[in-house]
C-alpha cells in the first residue's frame, strides 16, 4: 500500500499525503473531505479552539503565549513593556534562585490529532552560576504525564532562533497523537533555582530583519541575561559580579596579561621565567587551533551521524504503519482476537511518530552551536573554545543515548507487529 492520496489544509494548501485507508478514516470521522477521487481537504480546527492563541502561516499552526490562558496561581503574569516592539503586554515571571521548582500551567487546549503544532515565545533568564537550574517547557496529551513532550530550554540544549537585548526567540514543534476527537493538550514552564520571564511572539518570519546579537561576552559569563538585574547581570559590587559583571570582564579583558600565567592555561603548561619565546608562541595557539577545529569537526560527525539514525528510524515507524494499514485492511480485521491490540498499537506508533520532531529539534539546536563556535575560530581564544565543545559533546553524548534508547522502543515495536503478521 503505497501513499497516493493528497491532503491538503483548509485553505487548499497541499500539506502532504496519507494511505486510502487512512484518508477513508479521516472523512469517515468527519476531520476531512473528499475534493477530487484522489485528494482529500482536511477541515479547520475544532470550534472549542478558536479562542485560543493559534495562527496558520503556510500550514504551519503556531500557538503563543497568552496570559488569558494560563492558571495563575503559581506564577506571576503581569504588564511589562515589551523590548522587541515597545508594545504594553503580559509577561509570565516563574522562580526565583531557591532550590524549589515552580511550575506555571496553562488551561486545557483542544487541538487537532496528528497535526503538527510550533509553540513560540521569547524567554529571559532560566540560568544560574553554576549550571544547576532547571528551566523546561512542557507539552502534556490528555492530561496524562506519562505522555508528555519535554524540553529544555537551558545551556543550550536547543538553540533559540534569535538574541534580542537579553531575550531568546523559541520555536518548539510538536505532534498531537491520532486519536479519535478531538487532543487535549496542556502546556507548562519549570523552573527551579533560576527566576525566568516569558513574553508572547510572532511568527518566525515577523522577526526576519531582526540582527541576532547574542550577548558579546557570552563566553566569560557561567548564565545568560536575567531582567532581575539591571543591565541583566549582577553589579560589580553584587555576588559574583566582581567575575562576570560587564564592567568586571572588560576590566578584565583590558588588564590581560600578555604571558599566560601557571596552570591558567588548558594543558597546563608552566613556564620557568622569562618571556616565551615567539616562535614556541606560535606553535602553541597553532597546536590549540588545531586541536579547536578537530574536535567541532568530530562533534560534526556525531550530529550527522544522528541524524542519520533519526531518519532511519522514521524509516522504520513509516514501514511499520505500512504493516498496520495492510492488516487492518483484511476483511476479517475486526473479527481478529488482537483487534483491541492492534487497534491500541496504532495510537502507541502515533507517539512514536511524534517523538521524532523534537529529537530533530534537538539536533538542530546542538548544531546551531556549534556552528557558532566554528564561526569563533580563529577570532576567540582556542582554549575556551575547547571548554565549551567538550561540554557540547558531553551533552550530544548523552542525547546520543537517549536516541539508543529511543531506537530500542521502535525495534520492540517494530518486532511486536511482525509477531502479529506470524
Amino acid at each position: 500500500m503505497t501513499k497516493n492520496i493528497t491532503v491538503t489544509d483548509a485553505n487548499g494548501d497541499i500539506i502532504g499525503t496519507t494511505y486510502p485507508k487512512r484518508a477513508k478514516g479521516l472523512v469517515k470521522n468527519g476531520r476531512a473531505c473528499y475534493v477530487g477521487s484522489g485528494t482529500i481537504r482536511m477541515s479547520a480546527l475544532d470550534a472549542s479552539s478558536d479562542n485560543m492563541t493559534i495562527s496558520e502561516e503556510k500550514s504551519m499552526n503556531y500557538i503563543t503565549f497568552n496570559g488569558d490562558e494560563w492558571i495563575r496561581r503559581d506564577a506571576d503574569i503581569s504588564y511589562m513593556t515589551s523590548v522587541m516592539d515597545g508594545t504594553l503586554t503580559e509577561a509570565l515571571m516563574l522562580g526565583n534562585w531557591d532550590d524549589r521548582e515552580k511550575v506555571a500551567r496553562s488551561k486545557d487546549f483542544t487541538l487537532s490529532p496528528l497535526t503538527e503544532y510550533h509553540f513560540i515565545f521569547w524567554l529571559n533568564g532560566g540560568e544560574n552560576e553554576k549550571g544547576d537550574e532547571t528551566c523546561l517547557f512542557k507539552v502534556t496529551f490528555m492530561g496524562d504525564d506519562g505522555n508528555s513532550r519535554i524540553y529544555k530550554l537551558n545551556r543550550n540544549f536547543i538553540h533559540p532562533l534569535l538574541h534580542q537585548k537579553g531575550w531568546e526567540l523559541y520555536e518548539l514543534p510538536f505532534v498531537t497523537p491520532d486519536v479519535q476527537d478531538g487532543v487535549t493538550v496542556t502546556f507548562s514552564f519549570v523552573a527551579g533555582k533560576a527566576p525566568m520571564a516569558v513574553l508572547p511572539a510572532r511568527e518566525p518570519s515577523a522577526y526576519l530583519d531582526l540582527k541576532d546579537e547574542p550577548d558579546e561576552y557570552e563566553d566569560y559569563r557561567p548564565q545568560r541575561h536575567n531582567l532581575v538585574f539591571k543591565d541583566g547581570w549582577p553589579s560589580i559590587s553584587q555576588y559574583g559580579g566582581d567575575r562576570y559583571s560587564t564592567q568586571a570582564i572588560k576590566q578584565k579583558l583590558a588588564g590581560k596579561r600578555s604571558k599566560p600565567e601557571k596552570g591558567n592555561n588548558f594543558f597546563n603548561i608552566t613556564y620557568s621565567g622569562g618571556d616565551i619565546d615567539e616562535e614556541c608562541r606560535e606553535s602553541l595557539e597553532e597546536s590549540l587551533y588545531e586541536e579547536a577545529e578537530q574536535q567541532c569537526d568530530e562533534l560534526e560527525d556525531m550530529l550527522d551521524e544522528l541524524e542519520d539514525r533519526l531518519d532511519d528510524i522514521k524509516d522504520e515507524l513509516d514501514d511499520a504503519e505500512d504493516e498496520l494499514d495492510d492488516i487492518m485492511d483484511e476483511d476479517d480485521f475486526k473479527h481478529r482476537s488482537d483487534f483491541g491490540k492492534i487497534t491500541e498499537m496504532v495510537g502507541q506508533l502515533g507517539i512514536l511518530h511524534s517523538a521524532i520532531p523534537a529529537h530533530k529539534a534537538a539536533i538542530k539546536g546542538y548544531t546551531g552551536t556549534l556552528k557558532s563556535l566554528s564561526k569563533s575560530l580563529g577570532r576567540s581564544d582556542s582554549q575556551a573554545i575547547i571548554a565549551q565543545t567538550a561540554h557540547l559533546r558531553s551533552i550530544v553524548e548523552a542525547f546520543e543515548e537517549k536516541i539508543s534508547s529511543f531506537q530500542d522502543q521502535v525495534n520492540d515495536f517494530v518486532d511486536s507487529i511482525s509477531s502479529l503478521q506470524d
